[in-house]
């Protein structure tokens, strides 16, 4: 099989080929071919023989990040079951976008599998906020096994209609922590005025509106230059991102929040699965589980040295003094939730999470 390397323009400058910033231009001498792996390695942007079938996967990430292990775990096995009749290229550095779009390309057909994040699938099916409530948790295993439970199950059907896609399965980034240039956070008055960025949920907004913060939604490929302008005093970020984006270049203050986890999940097109044979939509089906399963671990992994290396880079780090505070500052978050993602569903997570 021969390759064509990524995009050589992708490199000279800050933007990608269509001009958009992307999370890669974001990533500052981040994990981008910096593992000794090659593009040719891992077939990326590759051409498959004529008699194959390509399934074209998508990432937000570098090709060594822990989010971007599915998807080589998935090409390796893919190809390795079909005896090459499926081919995977992976097209990392978010060159096709960003998680929404590459969501919305999947519906299109015209990208055939991503593993996003559900806050860029809720604005269709809002219930998936349900695995973000703040502060619910105890951790990133316990929402992940709620995912994979009853009501993860219960979404799917309203996620592949809404997305013409079929879901192969959860997975995580791991928590969510705030930090910020001004003062340590150790209590919810902390928080009080800040102008923390946010993700574009209502739950995401109304967390820190519960404290006394001003949200200001910024997208991911922006927190470096927001905070460095100080055009945001803060925001919430999972330890992977801020080693990855050098935040702890631009922030003084990272406190332990694990507010909440968030959740991923591996989507595939239904028009990329109808035109495959049985046996191979099963393959695909099959190897979904090992892929995840491998991204989980991987981001699990990457945890354990995290806080380290942001104390190393001279990242003040704090707990929480009273947790409790914190999640006593939640229930009309919930209530409003409780709207949109439906009573009952937000009932049966604070069932979930205590026991």
């Amino acid at each position: 099989m021969t390759s064509e390397l990524i995009d050589r323009k992708s490199h000279d400058g800050p933007r990608s080929p269509n001009g958009r910033l992307t999370r890669r231009s974001a990533l500052k001498g981040g994990l981008a071919l910096g593992t000794g792996f090659t593009a040719k390695t891992f077939g990326i942007i590759g051409k498959a023989s004529a008699a194959a079938v390509t399934l074209r996967f998508g990432s937000d990430s570098p090709i060594g990040a822990a989010h971007t292990k599915s998807a080589l775990v998935m090409k390796d096995l893919l190809e390795s079951r079909t005896a090459g009749r499926l081919q995977v290229t992976i097209y990392p550095d978010a060159q096709l976008g960003n998680n929404g779009v590459m969501a919305n390309s999947v519906k299109s057909g015209t990208l055939d599998a991503v593993v996003t994040d559900v806050g860029h699938l809720s604005v269709a099916v809002p219930e998936l906020d349900v695995f973000s409530l703040p502060f619910l948790y105890k951790d990133s295993e316990q929402v992940l096994r709620f995912a994979e439970g009853p009501v993860g199950e219960r979404l799917k059907p309203k996620i592949n209609e809404a997305f013409g896609c079929e879901v192969l399965g959860f997975t995580t980034q791991g928590p969510i922590n705030m930090y910020n240039g001004r003062r340590p956070i150790r209590t919810p008055p902390d928080i009080a005025g800040l102008k923390m960025g946010s993700q574009a949920t209502k739950i995401a907004r109304n967390t820190i509106l519960a404290f006394g913060g001003i949200p200001t939604v910024i997208p991911i490929n922006a927190l470096y230059t927001s905070l460095q302008t100080n055009l945001i005093d803060g925001a919430s970020s999972s330890l992977p991102d801020m080693s990855d984006l050098k935040l702890y270049q631009v922030t003084k203050y990272l406190t332990l929040t694990n507010h909440y986890s968030l959740v991923n999940l591996l989507i595939v097109s239904k028009k990329f699965l109808d035109k495959l044979p049985p046996e191979d939509r099963d393959i695909v089906r099959a190897v979904a589980k090992p892929a995840l399963d491998a991204q989980t671990a991987a981001i699990f992994d990457s945890l354990k040295s995290n806080v380290a290396v942001l104390q190393e880079k001279g990242l003040q780090i704090f707990q929480m003094e009273d947790p409790s505070a914190f999640a006593g500052k939640m229930e009309s978050v919930y209530k409003e939730a409780a709207d949109s993602i439906g009573a009952d569903i937000v009932e049966q997570a604070r069932r979930f999470t205590a026991t």
